[in-house]
């Protein structure tokens, strides 16, 4: 087997590198893009004051759809980065209904609770934990009140 075939070939960093930057940017597109890029096409679509229902079907719908094509492609480009490494690292876990009721003292018998944690887990938690921060955010300190609505009693201070 020649030194330059596939098999043999170790990735460049560069390549997971990108791997991994197209993996968080789709998360994060996920969590982040895709709800206000809907919810701009919903203010944009709707006429008048008066809230009507068909905008929001289609933002529910919009946002499951889209969300469905970002998981799909971050899978195709997980399962790239899977197949460029070669490895899958594990953690332990026992599940609480596979735990020893005698303490841990029979490990032998726990040690196959084992669990694969790869790059996409990680990505996909920390941009979870994103969103929810930047939702938060925005909630809370930048819009307390909903838009067009005055501020209340204890807030016209």
């Amino acid at each position: 087997m020649y030194m330059d075939s596939p098999a043999t070939r170790r990735p460049a960093r560069s390549e997971k590198a990108a791997l991994i930057g197209l993996m968080i940017l789709g998360s994060l597109s996920m969590w982040i893009a895709n709800p206000a890029l809907w919810l701009w096409i919903t203010a944009h679509l709707q006429q008048g004051i008066d809230p009507q229902m068909g905008p929001y079907a289609l933002m529910l719908v919009g946002i499951t759809l889209t969300c469905v094509v970002l998981g799909k492609a971050i899978s195709v480009v997980h399962r790239r980065y899977e197949r460029i490494t070669g490895t899958t690292p594990t953690i332990r876990l026992i599940l609480p209904w596979r735990r020893s009721l005698r303490g841990g003292r029979s490990q032998r018998r726990e040690t196959d609770g084992r669990r694969e944690v790869n790059a996409l887990d990680v990505i996909m938690v920390i941009s979870v934990c994103l969103a929810v921060v930047s939702f938060t955010t925005w909630f809370v300190i930048e819009k307390p009140t909903p838009p067009g609505v005055g501020p209340g009693p204890a807030k016209s201070n």
